[in-house]
């Protein structure tokens, strides 16, 4: 939907209470203001004829609300994850130094451009170069000290064993995983066709009421009242959903920030 350009915390909630209003005011106009409904004086539809676009509407916002929530679930796995490989990273003891304070050093740097940059600033719509080259880096510490082991004399104190190396690019390799999973979920956006699918339905519902009631307009007006309410929140309880980084119902990199501040006090 168009909402989803702005940043704003109450970007869905306005978004949704416009479809609704709209898609009420349409309903109300379309029965009571031209002709097409009129003949339903003298045969009214049978109340329970309400009952069949509502329920479509049902099962459609159903499954929105359900994958909305699905992707939430994967974003806090993603964050989970990447925290955890990070954690491990940091907990890998390598024998030289000079390779302890490197890897912590690009892990700092991964960490500081994740949080100002993928996360922070742009809500994880894409990848930053900074985050790249880190992960690059990281992985070159291990294959420079593969190569050490290999020479003779003082440059293979800087030799890394099979064990660690491995442990090592395992971490790196789950890390990579973990981003490649958060980026994605970033890049999601609802389909437009299904939400024009959404109003279609919700529109068709209203107008079931609004023709149920034609007898009687205050009746009418306060049952498209009701049912248009009821429309804004289930709008509100997807879109609000519908990307783990924006909005009020969004993802915090609570667990990224606690080791990032880790690291700046250890070093």
């Amino acid at each position: 939907m168009l909402f989803e350009s702005f940043d704003g915390i109450g970007a869905p909630l306005l978004a949704s209470f416009v479809c609704s209003l709209g898609v009420g005011i349409a309903s109300y106009l379309l029965v009571f203001k031209t002709k097409l409904f009129d003949r339903l004086l003298d045969v009214p539809l049978v109340p329970p004829f309400l009952a069949l676009p509502a329920i479509m509407f049902a099962f459609l916002m159903g499954f929105m609300s359900s994958d909305a929530w699905q992707n939430f679930a994967h974003a806090r796995t993603a964050l989970i994850n990447e925290s955890s490989s990070i954690s491990r990273l940091i907990a890998i003891p390598l024998q030289f130094p000079e390779h302890q304070k490197s890897s912590h050093s690009q892990i700092q740097l991964y960490l500081d451009a994740v949080l100002n940059e993928e996360w922070g600033n742009h809500a994880s719509p894409s990848a930053n170069a900074k985050t790249k080259l880190a992960l690059e880096n990281m992985e070159l510490i291990i294959w420079n000290g593969n190569t050490a082991c290999s020479k003779g004399g003082s440059a293979q104190a800087a030799c890394i064993d099979n064990f660690t190396g491995t442990s090592y690019l395992k971490a790196l390799d789950d890390l990579r995983k973990a981003r490649e999973q958060r980026l994605s979920l970033g890049y999601l956006s609802s389909v437009n066709a299904k939400w024009v699918l959404a109003i279609a339905l919700a529109f068709i519902s209203a107008l079931s009421v609004a023709a149920v009631h034609r007898h009687n307009q205050k009746t009418s007006i306060i049952s498209l009242v009701l049912f248009c309410s009821s429309i804004w929140v289930t709008f509100c309880i997807v879109t609000m959903y519908s990307n783990p980084y924006k909005w009020a119902e969004r993802l915090e990199p609570v667990p990224l920030i606690s080791i990032f501040n880790s690291l700046k006090a250890g070093s």
